[in-house]
């Protein structure tokens, strides 16, 4: 249960991290970095300040969205949430992005 939560962590990276020399300047004195890992996956928090906006009421389904992406974005892979309209896929994209904090656009056509 507890594995499936989006956690954030400030602390020395794993040896196995892809980002291991990232960001050499937003450390702390002892290589600390600030992470968030949620399952197995580990990805670095990436200091992108999107303000204090709304947050999204947590529901099963975007906690499996959440699991999902992220361990799609472990894999260095993309992720498309599919399914019917106003349902809420935009909005659960758009607060992952916000509490991993990077930059997402939104381009509708």
């Amino acid at each position: 249960m507890w594995q499936s939560q989006l956690k954030h962590k400030f602390r020395i990276p794993p040896a196995h991290a892809r980002y291991q020399s990232r960001d050499p300047t937003l450390r702390g004195t002892e290589g600390e970095r600030a992470e968030v890992a949620i399952c197995d996956a580990i990805l670095p928090y990436d200091y992108e300040y999107l303000g204090n906006g709304p947050r999204l009421v947590i529901t099963p389904l975007t906690d499996r969205v959440y699991v999902t992406a992220t361990q799609a974005l472990n894999l260095k892979m993309g992720c498309a949430p599919a399914g019917p309209a106003r349902t809420g896929k935009t909005e659960t994209t758009k607060d992952l992005a916000n509490a991993l904090a990077k930059l997402i656009y939104v381009i509708n056509s």
